[in-house]
């Protein structure tokens, strides 16, 4: 196998591990909205953090170094071509999302609903707003949307900016109907 196969290979593995864990995430946080029972929410928020620790940032990282390395054994520039630039800056945009607000509310939530856990509390609508502002939706429903429009800028390859502007802005309007409908979608079914 030569260099260029085994790096898109890492990529490969490195994307299924990303999109499988941000899926993960996602089953685990729709649950998380499902529920009234405080035990299973607080299970639902250790879910979501083992899947983002063990899948969504072990994927991103080996996403990030193969793609690289990738670029580079290419032969191209970083801000050449519309494609290159799409995927290697919502990357970034990603990773950094995920690293600091992603992170700051999931483990906030882990941490609240393990206390009120255990102390006995009930689910309260106060718990699972605290958890679930809407800032955290918008990055939480954000992260699968932005991973494809990734993908599709590095299968594709588009050459133009209103190709890749295109995608960008149909996943932020899918991230607005996830934000919209799926909390509302897990309450009825809760």
């Amino acid at each position: 196998m030569d260099y260029y196969t085994l790096l898109k290979f890492g990529h490969i593995i490195g994307f299924t591990l990303l999109g499988g864990g941000l899926l993960a995430v996602f089953v685990s946080e729709f649950q998380a909205y499902r529920t009234n029972d405080m035990k299973e929410f607080a299970e639902s928020s250790r879910y979501t953090a083992i899947f983002y620790d063990y899948l969504v940032i072990p994927g991103a990282l080996t996403v990030g170094t193969t793609g690289f390395f990738l670029v580079r054994e290419l032969g191209i520039s970083f801000f050449e071509e519309p494609w290159v630039v799409g995927m290697w800056g919502l990357f970034l945009f990603e990773f950094i999302e995920g690293n600091t607000i992603t992170r700051i509310q999931f483990r906030k939530t882990l941490r609240n609903s393990r206390n009120a856990s255990e102390a006995g509390n009930i689910l309260t609508e106060e718990i699972r707003e605290d958890a679930r502002s809407l800032l955290n939706q918008i990055v939480h429903f954000l992260d699968i949307p932005i991973t494809t429009v990734i993908i599709y800028c590095g299968t594709v390859r588009p050459d133009s900016w209103v190709h890749v502007l295109t995608a960008i802005v149909i996943a932020l309007c899918i991230t607005a109907l996830l934000v919209i409908f799926v909390p509302r979608l897990a309450r009825k079914g809760g």
